[in-house]
C-alpha cells in the first residue's frame, strides 16, 4: 500500500496582507491538487484577519492570475496579489 506523502503550497504575501500576517510567506498544507477556493478557506482558518481582503485579493501562479477553476498542486508558489494603483 503506498502512503501519500504530505507535501505544502508556499503563499507569497504582498502589500496589506503581509501587513495583516506579520510575514510574507506561509506554508499551507495539502496532499492532493485543491481549488483556489479551498485553498482561501485554510488561509483564513488560520489568518481570519483577512477576510476583509478576501474579495480584492488575486492569487496568481508563475506570474498569471488564476481562475476559480485552477487546479493548485503540493510543492507549487501560490501569491496573494492585492489592488495596486500607480500611473
Amino acid at each position: 500500500m503506498l502512503r501519500k506523502m504530505a507535501s505544502t503550497l508556499r503563499v507569497l504575501a504582498f502589500g496589506p496582507v503581509r501587513s495583516r500576517i506579520g510575514t510574507d510567506r506561509l506554508e499551507i498544507a495539502c496532499v492532493d491538487p485543491i481549488s483556489p477556493h479551498d485553498l482561501w478557506v485554510q488561509i483564513l482558518e488560520r489568518h481570519p484577519e483577512l477576510e476583509p481582503l478576501r474579495s480584492t485579493v488575486r492569487l496568481a501562479r508563475e506570474g498569471e492570475f488564476l481562475a476559480a477553476d485552477a487546479i493548485l498542486r503540493p510543492g507549487e508558489e501560490i501569491a496573494l496579489i492585492p489592488p495596486v494603483s500607480g500611473g
